[in-house]
């Protein structure tokens, strides 16, 4: 009986040994929080209720989320895009960006990040007319284009999109073999 013993327990040790943690990752697959939609590498809540800079910073973060940024002409467009088809006619809304605590540099709230993107509308930046940015579109009748950014005074009223980061759909797997993983294929749910 001994040796059944001793043979068992040399079989579990060496698997034991041969332990390896798989991740995967589903290549493509993110996942927005409920009421979210996938915009490019964001996910995007519209909020047609209008706030202050403040109140709208607010109401993202207590859905664990932040204010609007932008990094790019492509994720302006995808944003105008996405807009057009959520929350139409919407002329004005607040984005993250403000120079709080600053005289001329532009941050973007919801990052941390100064704000090297900067699609200024015509005539702007005008620094006596506030500290935040908004995005102001123009108006046609089918649809509002051509976002920019203009400052406003922070106690304005507008509308405003809150932005988190999609989670990645990962699945973490234990394999037998030392090189396994490399063939490990895990479909998500």
């Amino acid at each position: 009986m001994l040796w059944h013993q001793l043979i068992i327990f040399a079989i579990v040790a060496l698997a034991c040994t041969q332990l390896h943690v798989a991740s995967s990752q589903t290549a493509g697959v993110s996942t927005c929080p409920k009421n979210f939609t996938l915009v490019g590498e964001k996910c995007l809540l519209g909020v047609s209720n209008v706030y202050n800079w403040y109140e709208a910073d607010r109401n993202c973060r207590t859905k664990g989320a932040g204010v609007l940024s932008l990094s790019s002409d492509k994720e302006l467009q995808l944003v105008t895009d996405w807009l057009n088809k959520t929350m139409q006619f919407t002329l004005e809304l607040w984005t993250s960006g403000s120079k709080l605590g600053s005289s001329s540099i532009y941050y973007w709230q919801s990052t941390g990040e100064q704000a090297r993107y900067l699609p200024w509308a015509t005539g702007q930046p005008k620094p006596t007319s506030g500290d935040c940015l908004m995005l102001s579109g123009t108006y046609s009748t089918t649809s509002v284009s051509n976002y920019r950014l203009v400052v406003r005074s922070c106690a304005e009223w507008a509308a405003s999109v809150c932005e988190v980061v999609p989670a990645k759909n990962t699945t973490t797997r234990i394999c037998l073999k030392p090189n396994a993983y490399e063939t490990v294929q895990v479909i998500g749910n």
